[in-house]
């Protein structure tokens, strides 16, 4: 699956590698760059990252942190992904299970990229299994990742979309099926519409919910 013979993305530091019992991979961000993840758990942090507005772009395997332990040897840590936000601001991720999180050396690795973070007004985040999306959540992004491009996009059902959920609560295959006689559009047109808005965040629902069986659309206020 990894696609990557030789040589890593551009910018990454490093090639990832499967040990035979994690998931590894490629995707193309939001930016258009290609970044690597080597666990699920880290594709996971891609959805969201993908999704989330304040995210301009990302990179994987960024430029390792130098840093000495207890003893005075010196190594090199890398963290997963280097973060730029619409803000300007930059941050840091690290994906780890809670139990290995909590090694020695694991730690001092962790103390070291915050320090390296608050030394240059960045932010350094460590997500483990318990922060990072679960359940409905984790299967909706999944569903919804592939309608980010614009093509996904259609004026007139946006219009017809947001028109619908000012009224009455409806479930999606329903309202899907209305708007798609009222656009004179076939409903998979529609469908990947609601899709498209929903991943953007110009409708809402509640993600904990799983989108094709009890999602409920609604409109977000001073959108659209």
């Amino acid at each position: 699956m990894m696609g990557l013979k030789r040589k890593p993305p551009a910018d990454n530091s490093r090639r990832v590698h499967s040990n035979g019992q994690t998931l590894c991979g490629v995707v193309t961000n939001k930016a258009g760059r290609t970044v690597q993840f080597e666990s699920f758990a880290e594709r996971s942090l891609l959805l969201r990252l993908d999704r989330s507005a304040d995210v301009q772009d990302y990179l994987s395997q960024p430029d390792p942190i130098p840093y000495r332990d207890p003893s005075g040897k010196s190594h090199h840590y890398t963290p997963d992904f280097k973060v730029w936000h619409t803000d300007e601001h930059i941050s840091l991720h690290e994906v780890a299970l809670t139990l290995r999180s909590e090694t020695p050396q694991l730690q001092q690795r962790h103390a070291a990229a915050a320090q390296f973070c608050h030394e240059r007004g960045w932010q350094y985040h460590l997500h483990t299994e318990t922060t990072l999306p679960q359940g409905s959540e984790l299967a909706n992004l999944l569903a919804l990742w592939g309608y980010r491009p614009s093509r996904y996009a259609d004026p007139v059902i946006r219009r017809a979309v947001f028109t619908a959920l000012t009224t009455d609560e409806q479930r999606l295959y329903p309202l899907v099926m209305s708007l798609s006689a009222e656009c004179e559009a076939a409903p998979v047109q529609v469908a990947v519409c609601f899709y498209h808005l929903l991943w953007h965040d110009q409708i809402g629902m509640d993600w904990q919910r799983l989108l094709f069986q009890d999602a409920v659309p609604k409109r977000i206020p001073d959108c659209g």
